[in-house]
């Protein structure tokens, strides 16, 4: 227990320190973008293809993410395929991780190209209201990935199915009913091609809404632990997370963009842009989200844990075993190496869920109410 609790303190600095490397490299890649002539030249390359600004902007950042993805696909490696391996998290060859890794770039490439051209439409035709278009395009964004991603990208990296254990299915949609929510089918999701770790989450909006259970999952707990594990599922839906998270996303971003409409107007005048829809200055309002993104990203971490609190009480009070909670949670920190005490200020600025000695405390709490 003490071996495994060392192995995932090393593991949580590794990815904290990676995480530091990587934001410092991408601050340092958007600098010289910026201010070596780079972003210049590729704007004025794409002006010689073709006339139109949309063509322009989508051929800029098409290119600007190409040279992005090749620049950091050796960090890249090493975190999602190196470090992974040598605390043996990881199941994945080296040409599985590259076909994922390309398959996240298409995808990625995909999701930058809409946003990017949504934004510099809104940036050229309403120069001073940009900022609260562009936050209903996100939110826009947000509802459309949220239907399609159970049914569409989740599928092209994970193999999904119905879950086939009947004795267990039966146990979790008994428990849905008992808590009222309409969940009529449990998928397990074939983690155990790429991770040793283990998983469960709620993907999707409305009527294509499903959990999600990972093979790791199902085949390493009892029937118990999983059923606390899928009642704190429920409980984000039965206490309706999905659609606060995407309130509350919704009033962060209309802060963010309105920040950064403040801050790229100030800095395109100084840096002397024509207007504020020059693609050139791309990496400058890319450094001012990304600037603003960390400011705002403690809020947004609070609420998130603060939802996860309230679906861990949730499950405690609604599971027949409560002390299975408390089992799987233990489990779940040995098998993916999660730090059980973190350090407030790593709590703060890293975690989207409770610490795990937190989620323990509390949870023994309500059960001794």
């Amino acid at each position: 227990m003490e071996e495994t609790s060392t192995q995932a303190r090393k593991y949580s600095r590794s990815k904290i320190r990676l995480t530091i490397v990587q934001l410092l490299l991408t601050v340092a890649f958007l600098m010289i973008m910026l201010f070596s002539g780079a972003s210049l030249f590729l704007k004025e390359l794409v002006a010689g293809w073709s006339g139109n600004f949309y063509l322009q902007v989508g051929l800029y950042l098409l290119i600007f993410g190409g040279i992005y993805y090749l620049l950091f696909l050796g960090l890249d490696f090493y975190g999602g395929f190196l470090l992974e391996h040598r605390f043996s998290l990881s199941n994945q060859t080296v040409v599985g991780w590259l076909k994922k890794s390309v398959k996240k770039g298409l995808l990625s490439s995909v999701m930058l190209l809409a946003a990017g051209e949504a934004l510099y439409f809104a940036l050229r035709c309403f120069p001073n209201h940009w900022w609260l278009l562009t936050t209903g395009a996100w939110l826009l964004l947000t509802i459309v990935l949220g239907r399609i991603a159970p049914v569409l990208i989740i599928p092209l990296f994970y193999k999904c199915s119905p879950l086939a254990n009947t004795k267990l299915k039966e146990k979790l949609l008994g428990l849905c009913k008992n808590c009222g929510v309409g969940i009529e089918r449990v998928f397990e999701v074939q983690l155990s091609k790429d991770t040793q770790k283990a998983n469960a989450a709620v993907a999707g909006l409305g009527k294509g809404r499903r959990i999600l259970l990972g093979d790791t999952l199902l085949e390493n707990y009892s029937d118990d632990e999983i059923e606390a594990v899928f009642a704190h599922e429920l409980g984000h839906i039965r206490l309706y997370h999905i659609a606060k998270i995407l309130g509350f996303g919704t009033a962060i971003s209309l802060v963010s963009f309105y920040l950064t409409f403040s801050l790229y107007k100030t800095g395109a005048d100084f840096l002397a842009f024509d207007r504020i829809c020059d693609i050139t200055a791309f990496p400058l309002l890319a450094l001012i989200l990304m600037l603003v993104g960390l400011i705002l990203m403690p809020m947004q971490l609070g609420y998130l844990r603060h939802l996860e609190k309230q679906a861990d009480i949730f499950a405690v009070e609604h599971i027949e075993n409560p002390q299975s909670f408390a089992s799987a949670m233990k489990k779940l920190a040995d098998q993916n190496l999660i730090a059980p005490s973190p350090g407030r200020l790593e709590e703060l600025l890293l975690y989207d869920h409770p610490p795990i000695s937190k989620r323990l405390r509390y949870t023994r709490a309500e059960k001794n109410q």
